[in-house]
């Protein structure tokens, strides 16, 4: 399991700090939720600096490859995940509100003393991901197996139905 990585968020971008890393998939447990297996890992970069208001802004990269399940065989469909995504620090709840409202270049969250990197990274990840993932128009495996090799759970049932 990773270390875990946290930033004091307003501070990290008021100085313009960056940060580097790569985490393992499976370390992630809520992204693991969505997908078709925790093989291999994603990297991440964050950069902080302030906007053109001069609010702290933390700029998140995410690059990877990640294993989605097809919603039409449920087998391992490959997704290349590459994400660029602004995101400005609001200080207090009330501020948070007023970025919300105000803001169209950046989603607003609310800054801490003690961010967690890889949560932020995950939840990011998260919302990225597709709603229903499908392999394109004819490229689902006939056969009941995924590509993994693996059974597929509908694949007896479809049998039965043909009889």
């Amino acid at each position: 399991m990773s270390s875990q990585t946290v930033i004091d968020g307003l501070e990290f971008a008021r100085n313009g700090e960056a940060l580097r890393g790569k985490i393992a998939v499976a370390d992630m447990a809520r992204l693991g939720e969505a997908l078709f297996d925790d093989a291999g890992e994603v990297e991440y970069r964050l950069d902080g600096e302030l906007n053109a208001d001069g609010k702290p802004l933390l700029h998140l990269s995410v690059t990877g490859d990640l294993h989605l399940a097809c919603q039409r065989c449920l087998g391992l469909l490959p997704y290349q995940l590459d994400i660029g995504h602004d995101l400005i620090l609001a200080s207090s709840e009330a501020e948070l509100e007023e970025l919300s409202d105000d803001t169209d270049e950046a989603d607003a969250i609310l800054g801490s003393r003690a961010m967690d990197v890889v949560a932020l990274v995950e939840d990011e990840i998260i919302l990225s991901l597709p709603l229903a993932a499908k392999h394109e128009e004819g490229k689902c495996d006939t056969q009941g197996k995924g590509e993994a090799g693996k059974a597929l759970p509908f694949t007896a049932l479809a049998a039965l139905k043909k009889h």
